[in-house]
């Protein structure tokens, strides 16, 4: 009897639909998860080649300027009809501009194809480094102009380009012409470069490479941008830090899927269960009694080990709504506002490295805490466009006492998702210290609709304190402000 009843279980169709809807739920979480995968690495290389000319284009530009220098004299040398002007112009050019070594008028080289072309030139002398520009001025003779390599890098160090984003080298037949560590001007590149302009000569094209820089001792993004030189072939590479946040997204994306995997076998195992649950308690029908006991006691453990991992998920990080929100306000960034858009994205990736720093930690120093927060607002601030006003009133002295990881910043979120905000009444944070407590104080004017929240997040945070101290935190409303007060704490 049993027997039959197990197979007309699993020849149910109820059963079916539902091990059907759990494969199209499993196949439609995969593909997601893919589709945002190519999405961030095409989105990654666009960033990528964006700063990556943007920088370029500041090191070619300053190297044009030589030779623009060149066709000025000579325009000077043919208007005048005399070489005392241009003796004179070439003395305050020199003056004016450290990184030129020599200019001077010599017999014409045979690799002058044209009056207007500038020839470029690298060789050692004294073992320096020079770069020659030179320019045909007629048929016998040419003008030229000797730059150090590292007055060159000088001047381009002290160059205002407002780009922070990456650094630059150039480079020719593997060797350094321009770096930011002046001591490796005129050294060989190392084999994964020359490997890479290699491939990146063949192809004639842009490519972008994730390597590691001996320079910045971390991973980055290099953009490799092979030009020709007046028929020899240079690489600029510009060198973005890789802010892990595609990896981030990615670890995320993973663990969305392993979870939906879980998911699907958690219901199997707990269907199949059920079934012989429900066979057991057919067979044996006189000890009902005693196996709803024993579900009733399991039910509830299930439930304290819900409570439990909630408790452990407000305690270890933001929630996955937060980061979804986060990544859509980056996505309309992206197309409104790029350098907003940037530094959105390293804002988030210092929150989310920040979580993963303080993975099973009971208490952090306030410096840390504080830190997290303010980037936590300033996400807010780009989100409620500036409706958001915050003074933070704290001494030095206090930034080494101890608080909770994640404690700050959740009395912050809990004054933004609770007051309503808008242009005539924006929302005004307080933070300061009062009698060795750490206060967070805001206007009250609770949202019209307020959606009643679990209030999860303050009694974990409660909680997490009594093991920590006699102290109690308090919260409430005095005076039309609402005001939350937690220990600091003295931990070793």
């Amino acid at each position: 009897m049993a027997g039959k009843i197990t197979n007309s279980l699993f020849t149910n169709i109820h059963f079916k639909i539902s091990i059907l809807i759990l494969i199209i739920f499993f196949i439609t979480t995969w593909h997601i998860n893919v589709k945002v995968k190519k999405e961030m690495v095409e989105r990654t290389n666009v960033m990528i080649e964006d700063i990556g000319v943007s920088n370029i284009h500041i090191a070619t530009n300053m190297l044009d300027n030589y030779g623009e220098r060149l066709s000025f004299l000579k325009a000077t040398l043919s208007g005048a009809g005399t070489r005392n002007l241009l003796y004179e112009t070439i003395l305050k050019m020199k003056e004016s501009d450290s990184s030129i070594n020599d200019i001077y008028i010599e017999p014409l080289n045979s690799l002058h194809k044209s009056n207007e072309d500038i020839q470029h030139e690298v060789f050692v002398k004294n073992k320096r480094y020079y770069l020659k520009f030179s320019l045909r001025i007629d048929s016998k003779s040419q003008l030229s102009m000797l730059v150090d390599l590292m007055g060159f890098h000088q001047k381009f160090s002290e160059t205002d380009t407002k780009q922070v984003n990456a650094y630059i080298t150039i480079t020719k037949s593997g060797v350094y012409l321009y770096h930011p560590e002046e001591k490796k001007i005129g050294t060989g590149i190392n084999k994964e470069d020359i490997n890479n302009e290699k491939k990146a000569l063949l192809l004639n094209t842009h490519i972008i490479e994730k390597v590691n820089s001996d320079y910045l001792d971390m991973p980055v993004y290099r953009y490799y941008y092979p030009m020709d030189m007046n028929g020899e072939k240079w690489v600029f590479t510009a060198n973005i830090p890789n802010l892990d946040l595609f990896e981030s997204i990615q670890k995320t994306g993973n663990d969305f899927l392993m979870i939906s995997l879980l998911a699907t076998f958690a219901f199997l195992a707990v269907f199949s269960l059920g079934i012989l649950r429900w066979r057991k308690e057919f067979i044996r029908r006189r000890e009902i009694e005693q196996q709803n006991l024993s579900l009733q006691l399991r039910d509830e453990q299930y439930k304290q080990t819900v409570v439990a991992a909630e408790l452990e998920r407000l305690k270890s990080g933001l929630n996955p709504h937060f980061l979804f929100n986060s990544l859509s306000s980056l996505k309309v960034l992206v197309s409104k506002d790029s350098d907003l858009a940037k530094d959105f994205a390293i804002t988030l990736s210092n929150l989310y490295r920040y979580l993963l720093k303080q993975e099973n930690q009971n208490v952090v120093a306030l410096k840390e805490e504080l830190e997290f927060t303010r980037n936590y607002i300033s996400l807010q601030k780009i989100r409620f466009a500036n409706k958001i006003v915050t003074e933070i009133s704290l001494a030095d002295s206090l930034m080494n006492y101890k608080v909770p990881p994640i404690s700050l910043q959740l009395l912050v979120e809990n004054c933004i998702k609770h007051t309503k905000i808008s242009d005539n009444e924006p929302l005004r944070i307080n933070i300061f210290e009062e009698n060795g407590l750490l206060v967070v104080t805001n206007n009250y004017n609770p949202r019209e609709s307020e959606i009643k929240h679990s209030g999860m997040g303050i009694e974990n945070l409660i909680k997490r304190y009594s093991f920590l101290t006699q102290t109690n935190c308090h919260f409430g409303v005095v005076n039309g402000y609402y005001i939350a007060k937690i220990p600091l704490l003295l931990i070793s």
